[in-house]
């Protein structure tokens, strides 16, 4: 079997723009794969493009080997501009191996741990904890059992998703719009005095609203100093959060640790690792709780179990980044089902981009009591449907922190 060409095709899925990859073999088998690098999707496409002169011609089976010479030959390695398009690429190559079997992909990794993948879902705090109470009612009544908002003030006080040159479009319960508080507002510069009071205010309000059965998670998106962040993280103590996810700026193992080592609160990270080098660097340091590689950012399915199998040498748990469209989402279960130390899973999850995604995948992910049944198809058990895609052209989302 030969790889004969790839195809790239992007749409606006939901709040961002999903990059579905198609390669194609000289045996009919076609692989597919989804990645999300938002505000970044013309560069990566670009870079999908770049990776099929190397493959053409080259045996679809031969993963490990052809992931190692499109990392290394390229000789400049790392950061997630180079991981995201190994990642969709590598995770096809998988989907057509999986097909060619006529097995799922977890059954080529080690077979399944478990056939239920618990997620959680998206929850928009809005502006005052009365809003984040409603929402979170909400996520439990539509069936999840576990559900994360961006830190409130920061994020979720928008109601749409703004695109360059269009009207605003619903935030299918996306929580990283706009708060009150300037999305360029640096972690080193002041905030609100009443900043740490009025986020936990929030959090009071959730937990009341939804009981001590339902796990509740904060993402910073790395918006605070270490010194702020470990104020967060004592003023939520007593909330019980499953984690506190990125709680300052990537770049620094020595700033997490410093606010893990105080916090008592589980601290995650991991979203923005680009291979097992960067998630090396973290785990090594120490103050990684819950790690969170990106199955379609970090390199790959294959990556992302070696991070998975680092993680566990840690004794710390694997909540897979996913706030992405349904070939990602089939991705990150086909890991999710193969690792002894997986936790739960992220997804938007609201019903409209439930909606949204079940009309251009086939067939839907099922959702069952805040979990995903396991696929039994073959490779990713699920497809895009571009007669669906063509109708949700590539849109340029606004971004920012």
């Amino acid at each position: 079997m030969k790889i004969v060409g790839i195809d790239v095709v992007s749409a606006a899925v939901g709040a961002k723009n999903c990059i579905f990859v198609a390669v194609r073999t000289d045996e009919g088998i076609t692989g597919y794969a989804e990645t999300v690098l938002k505000r970044k999707t013309r560069m990566i496409e670009a870079g999908i493009q770049e990776l099929t002169r190397f493959l053409v011609g080259r045996d679809p089976t031969r993963i490990e080997d052809l992931w190692e010479k499109m990392y290394r030959d390229s000789f400049w390695v790392g950061g997630p501009a180079h991981a995201t398009p190994l990642s969709a690429v590598e995770i096809a190559l998988w989907d057509i191996n999986g097909k060619s079997l006529g097995v799922p992909i977890y059954r080529l990794l080690g077979g399944p741990t478990r056939e239920r993948i618990p997620v959680y879902c998206h929850c928009a705090a809005g502006p005052t904890p009365e809003s984040f109470a409603a929402a979170a009612k909400a996520c439990v009544a539509s069936g999840y059992r576990a559900l994360k908002a961006g830190v409130p003030l920061m994020y979720g006080g928008d109601k749409a998703v703004r695109i360059a040159g269009g009207a605003p479009r619903d935030d299918f319960g996306y929580y990283g719009t706009r708060g009150s508080i300037d999305p360029s507002h640096k972690e080193t510069e002041l905030l609100p005095a009443d900043f740490f009071t009025r986020v936990r205010e929030f959090f009071l309000a959730a937990r009341e609203a939804v009981g001590p059965q339902v796990h509740l998670m904060v993402d910073v998106h790395g918006r605070l100093s270490p010194a702020n962040a470990r104020r967060l993280c004592a003023s939520l103590a007593d909330i019980e959060l499953l984690f506190v996810e990125e709680p300052v700026p990537p770049e620094s193992p020595a700033a997490l640790r410093e606010v893990a080592t105080t916090s008592p609160v589980p601290i995650a990270t991991g979203e923005r690792w680009a291979t097992i080098h960067d998630a090396r660097r973290f785990l090594e340091a120490g103050g990684v709780a819950v790690a969170q590689p990106d199955v379609v950012n970090c390199g790959g399915i294959m990556q992302a179990k070696k991070i998975a199998a680092l993680a566990e040498a840690h004794y710390v748990p694997v909540a897979p980044h996913n706030p992405n469209g349904p070939l990602a989402t089939a991705a990150s279960i086909q890991l999710a089902a193969c690792i002894p130390n997986f936790l739960i899973l992220e997804t938007i999850g609201s019903q409209a981009d439930r909606t949204e995604q079940a009309a251009v995948s086939h067939p839907p992910l099922v959702l069952e009591d805040g979990c995903l049944v396991l696929p039994t198809g073959p490779g990713l058990g699920i497809e895009p449907v571009f007669s669906e895609l063509a109708k949700r052209p590539y849109q340029p989302f606004e971004g920012w922190r």
